[in-house]
């Protein structure tokens, strides 16, 4: 007996020691993931918007879906972490994208479909929110015209994502088929970005007057502060292709091709200042920006399928820029593996840059005019520039004497040999050729380590743009 009663009490106290470990793994469970299980396995959901079928009184669902976007945001509806946004083809409006979370709350096209809306707006406040796979073009949504900005990210909205997205004023079809007053009085600024911390990503961009921009809220520099602008395109313009005005952004691998020679009525004696891409300060109150990257662009005044009836040039001359940094001073740019064809001579102008690195460029002319250059040279008032690095870049004139202390070495002055360089330069193809002079004779000192094509560089490294 008394056997029997120590068995059961070992048994007893097995038990309850099995039960407290029990007990101590699910407490680190729950540590381990910061909440309650109920917490834990709080379920996202799904909603659906469809402008055919859809009702504002709907619940949401796939079979019962909500109406437009546009009604959505109006009504106060608000989402949690995790939640989705379907989108089914139709207008959805001029949507005002409102309401923050901890974690991203997506809007995207339904599979195969096309939702159009006239306008985009993410609201000062709007926080994490991803936008995929829309349409934003006031023309197609309802046959409407605007020159403000197609899509609006405002001061006061951030880490919110763009991406996949079509934003255009216009049809293809109907912008070719404008004249000089059409393109001023119908198309706005395709994606303007003021709040901080936002991307723009993979988006194609036609028929606006400005593509991308970054802008400035006061003279310390706020506003689209830490903004990434990658792998969009920007076809079919008559002002800046992209613009960033703002310390801290990245804008990298994307492209802008044909640039028109638009003139807004009244500004004939002084058409307006147009560039690929632009910075530029302002009055000498402005803070200086600095921590700029632009990596890996693609910028080329013409291209392939050109709308006729507006011209490339005003007066007989050409009128876009290339990659301009004006007024200065700027410190601390890297601008590296960016192919630039213009047809003016200012191709690459960089006014009052210091501490930067302009390494393996490509910047030769537009086929088939004759002048290129990348200049480094003064600030405004005169100051020259200081500590710059210029590395491994091809170009058929530099003009970087106004840089007294910087640091040059692997360049070349491809002057006008381009057959001997690249594969196809009158049709602006500026790879390597075989046997270019380029190939090898670049140094790694200060060279990315890809190139404009995200290609892995090997060791010799080539000058220019491309790895061979």
């Amino acid at each position: 007996m008394i056997t029997i009663h120590r068995r059961r009490g070992l048994s007893r106290l097995l038990l309850l020691l099995v039960c407290l470990l029990l007990l101590v793994a699910l407490g680190a469970d729950r540590d381990a993931f910061g909440a309650q299980p109920t917490e834990r396995n709080a379920a996202v959901t799904t909603y659906y918007v469809d402008p055919a079928t859809g009702s504002s009184s709907n619940p949401g669902t796939a079979s019962q879906p909500w109406r437009t976007l546009q009604e959505v945001f109006a009504s106060g509806k608000t989402f949690a972490a995790g939640d989705t946004i379907i989108l089914r083809s139709g207008d959805h409006g001029s949507p005002v994208i409102t309401g923050s979370a901890s974690g991203v709350r997506t809007i995207k096209a339904a599979s195969g479909q096309t939702p159009r809306m006239r306008s985009l707006r993410f609201a000062s406040g709007a926080t994490r929110w991803t936008v995929d796979g829309v349409l934003v073009s006031p023309q197609e949504a309802n046959g409407t015209f605007t020159t403000a900005n197609l899509v609006q990210i405002d001061a006061g909205a951030t880490h919110n994502v763009l991406q996949n997205s079509q934003i255009r004023a216009a049809s293809d079809a109907t912008a070719s088929t404008w004249s000089n007053n059409d393109w001023v009085n119908r198309s706005g600024t395709g994606i303007s970005v003021v709040g901080a911390d936002n991307q723009v990503l993979n988006n194609e961009i036609r028929n606006v007057r400005n593509g991308v921009t970054l802008e400035r809220t006061s003279t310390a520099g706020a506003g689209a502060t830490g903004g990434v602008v990658r792998g969009n395109s920007v076809e079919h313009f008559w002002e800046d292709g992209y613009r960033c005005k703002v310390s801290g952004c990245l804008v990298e691998y994307n492209s802008a091709v044909n640039s028109y020679a638009v003139v807004p009525p009244g500004m004939e004696a002084d058409p307006p200042h147009r560039d690929m891409f632009q910075s530029f300060r302002g009055d000498g109150s402005f803070t200086p920006v600095t921590g700029v990257t632009l990596r890996g662009n693609v910028f080329i005044s013409r291209k392939g399928a050109r709308y006729t009836k507006i011209p490339f040039q005003y007066n007989g001359k050409y009128t876009i820029q290339g990659l301009s940094a004006f007024d200065g001073p700027y410190s601390g740019w890297t601008i590296e593996n960016n192919v630039v064809q213009v047809e003016v001579g200012l191709a690459m102008g960089l006014y009052g840059m210091n501490n930067s690195k302009i390494v393996n460029n490509t910047v030769v002319p537009r086929y088939p005019a004759t002048d290129s250059e990348i200049r480094l040279t003064n600030q405004k008032d005169g100051t020259p520039p200081t500590g710059d690095v210029v590395r491994n870049n091809l170009a058929h004139r530099f003009n970087t004497a106004a840089a007294t202390d910087a640091q040059h070495s692997n360049n070349i002055t491809v002057d006008t040999s381009y057959a001997a360089y690249f594969t196809g330069y009158v049709s602006a193809d500026l790879h390597l050729k075989p046997e270019s002079p380029a190939i090898g004779a670049a140094t790694t000192r200060d060279a990315p380590t890809t190139d404009a094509d995200q290609k892995q560089r090997s060791s010799p490294y080539d000058a220019g743009a491309y790895e061979y």
